[in-house]
């Protein structure tokens, strides 16, 4: 596996040697071997057959054409969507392994888009898969500019609550979360695709709002998320309603529209499988009463 991790390095300052990793042609990524053709995940099963147990081997290259999923990629990650064609059985499923694999393993990818400088040239990003999930069939890919060994991806565990953090600019280090996009994913992990307050379920339509507001450097633990539709997500942000800490019902202004105005279903958090950091709700609720 180090070697692996040594050819991917030595593929990567190629890379840059020659002009990369921005606007550069298809047929330079091919030679160096960052990717192999026109489907989304290129592995190399030449190279890296003899890695995994099953054969699968692992993942080199993920391609993001932004046509389906443009608000997935942003300048430090992208959420990269479970491959789902009408190939001959078993290739979708080999390539999701695939791409656990290098995340398993902590070996570097490729995220190769579109240049907007020149349309038939490739931007190319260094990528980590930091996380994925099969429910929401999605993989978690950070971006970094430094190659580094990334932390081995193990059973998941509770990390010490924080309700705001610093915002500096990012460094790739062993213990790196993406911003916007690994928020928005956590927050889906960890709740589901449903809005907590009406339950609609329709993805196009769903936000991970912040409890602690960004704009007021609240944290992107999911813990300070919750998954809202984008009328309630609207709606909490203009201090409509708010969640009471410890019974986690939800309540309303005296002055303002009530549950049935707001076509709320849910009157209290209670149904979510997992629940907002207590913390969080505190925040939320002491910035409410004071309005």
């Amino acid at each position: 596996m180090r070697h692996e991790f040594d050819h991917r390095t030595a593929m990567w300052h190629s890379l840059l040697d020659s002009g990369g990793p921005g606007n550069v042609s298809p047929s330079l990524l091919r030679e160096l071997g960052i990717y192999g053709g026109a489907q989304g995940i290129w592995i190399n099963k030449q190279r890296t057959s003899n890695l995994t147990d099953s054969g699968t081997g692992v993942t080199v290259g993920l391609l993001h054409t932004g046509t389906a999923y443009a608000d997935d990629l942003s300048t430090d990650g992208v959420l990269y969507h479970y491959p789902a064609t009408n190939r001959p059985p078993g290739r979708d499923s080999s390539e999701i392994e695939a791409t656990k694999a290098a995340g398993r393993m902590g070996l570097p990818i490729f995220v190769i888009t579109h240049s907007p400088v020149s349309s038939g040239n490739r931007d190319v990003y260094l990528g980590w898969v930091e996380d994925w999930d099969d429910t929401l069939e999605m993989f978690l890919v950070s971006f970094s500019a430094d190659i580094q060994p990334a932390p081995v991806i193990t059973e998941p565990r509770e990390d010490p609550f924080n309700l705001t953090e610093a915002r500096e600019a990012p460094q790739r280090k062993v213990t790196t979360r993406l911003g916007q996009q690994g928020f928005r994913f956590k927050v889906f992990k960890r709740y589901g695709y449903e809005c907590a307050l009406c339950g609609i379920s329709v993805a196009e339509v769903l936000d991970a709002a912040h409890l602690v507001p960004d704009r007021k450097k609240g944290s992107h633990d999911p813990r300070n998320g919750i998954v809202l539709c984008a009328v309630h997500h609207r709606a909490l942000d203009a201090g409509l309603f708010a969640i009471e800490p410890n019974s986690l019902q939800i309540c309303y202004q005296a002055s303002g529209p009530d549950a049935v105005t707001l076509r709320v279903a849910h009157q209290t958090l209670g149904h979510l499988p997992e629940k907002p950091h207590k913390e969080a709700l505190v925040w939320l609720w002491s910035k409410w009463e004071g309005q």
